[in-house]
């Protein structure tokens, strides 16, 4: 019976995940760039929080922005809020910033409320009736600019990756970055449905944003609050052009950034899903928008089906494949092939991955990833707070032992399979150890 569970706990999550892009996906063919009813051009601020950050990658946006700058003349502002209580790492940051005559150095010393309250500090300093937050590692170019300029309440550039790197796991990490901001962003406006604003790219009106109260300095997800305040607003933001973005390059910056995603999307859903059932939508659209914030609970249920599968071997004796389990691969492998399909329509779009390699290896981060978040979302859950973790930008690899110890926990139950003769359990514990081996050998 528990493995039964398990197969289902690892099958009905991946075919809901899999239809739920297809629906996506369903009669918009190749998505095209939607116009957005422009309104007159206002000056801009662009508010940018800094929290430790490489030195070059500072300079680059200081000095991307300078020309832009230079090509538009003064219709913006940047004002760069940086959270460093340490003067000799200020001064250091601050030595590699090109100024020029539209950017403005905000310095925290208490660093309160994090990269939402440092959001907040910029938009008190801001000039401009639009604010757009972009992260420092974020490069739009003239026409989002343009876009931005002429946003008439709430703008949202989706994400390209600039640099998408040479190396297997960088490259991964840049199809997942883009097929999910092509599925959740730019197929999504074009059907109509809510977009949630993301956390770097997103433009709103001054006085919209003083209307909800700035962001809420005690979520970790603030693109997510926002959404949910807008959607029970009846503000519905509209799409613009894509914005060169970077995106981690290891896995162990890549796994930081999915744990806290899923803590804090998980986080939002408990506190303030309420605002999305009671929002003017329609009924469509406040299913998706609920389905879209379940997904980091979704996501573990996989993962917890495969250690459960793991384990089923102590607690009760082999057995042959029973209709059910049968019935359970079936749509397992149904779920492979309807996600294919998907992969296959970004593929369309998207020419430069190759194609057959790139879905095995996002496969196996993404089984990695699915087990490494359960304990942030059981925490988000039961209310245990974690603090605030940067993602970081540069490519330097961490001592994190999250693939390792996974692997060492499978290669265990593995063993027990095995030592229990059961073919299924043993077959599963086998796909994530491959999974977590080839991630150490081929990935890091």
């Amino acid at each position: 019976m528990l493995l039964t569970i398990s197969l289902a706990l690892i099958v009905l999550p991946l075919l809901s995940i899999s239809l739920y892009h297809a629906f996506l996906l369903r009669g918009v063919g190749v998505a095209r760039h939607s116009d957005i009813v422009e309104g007159d051009r206002v000056f801009l601020s662009i508010i940018t929080p800094i929290k430790n950050e490489p030195r070059d990658v500072v300079e680059n946006y200081s000095k991307h922005f300078m020309r832009l700058f230079n090509d538009f003349g003064n219709v913006f502002e940047c004002i760069v809020v940086a959270d460093y209580t340490n003067n000799e790492m200020f001064f250091d940051v601050l030595n590699s910033i090109v100024l020029w005559d539209g950017i403005f150095i905000v310095r925290r010393f208490n660093g309160f409320g994090g990269r939402n309250g440092a959001i907040n500090d910029g938009a008190r300093f801001s000039l401009g009736e639009n604010i757009s937050v972009i992260d420092v590692d974020g490069y739009p170019n003239h026409d989002v600019l343009k876009s931005m300029m002429r946003c008439r309440d709430v703008c949202v550039s989706w994400w390209r990756v600039c640099d998408k790197g040479l190396t297997r796991i960088s490259r991964t990490i840049a199809f997942l970055t883009e097929y999910g901001s092509w599925l959740y962003y730019k197929n999504k406006f074009l059907k109509n449905l809510f977009i949630y604003p993301l956390g770097s790219g997103v433009t709103i009106r001054k006085e919209i944003l003083s209307s909800i109260g700035l962001y809420r300095v005690d979520v970790i997800q603030d693109d997510l609050w926002l959404g949910t305040q807008l959607l029970y607003r009846g503000i519905k933001p509209r799409l613009i052009e894509p914005m060169c973005v970077g995106a981690p390059k290891t896995i162990e910056a890549y796994l930081i950034q999915q744990r806290r995603w899923a803590y804090g999307a998980t986080d939002i859903l408990k506190r303030f899903g309420l605002y999305v059932i009671k929002s003017p939508a329609n009924t469509v659209v406040k299913l998706e928008a609920l389905f879209y914030l379940l997904q980091p609970i979704i996501a573990i249920l996989p993962g917890i089906g495969f250690i459960l599968a793991g384990i089923s071997p102590l607690f009760e004796s082999p057995r042959p494949c029973s209709v059910t389990d049968a019935v359970l691969i079936t749509a397992f492998l149904a779920s492979l092939a309807i996600e294919s399909i998907n992969i296959a329509k970004f593929h369309r779009e998207f020419t430069d991955y190759d194609k057959p390699y790139v879905s095995g290896r996002a496969s196996a981060l993404s089984a990695i990833t699915s087990i490494s978040i359960i304990p942030y979302v059981i925490a988000s859950l039961i209310g245990i707070r974690i603090p605030y973790r940067v993602t970081p930008k540069s490519s330097e690899k961490t001592k994190d032992l999250t693939v390792t110890i996974i692997a060492m926990l499978f290669a265990v139950l593995l063993a027990i399979a095995i030592f229990r003769k059961s073919i299924v359990s043993a077959t599963l514990s086998l796909m994530i150890l491959t999974a977590s081996v080839y991630a150490m050998i081929r990935l890091s």
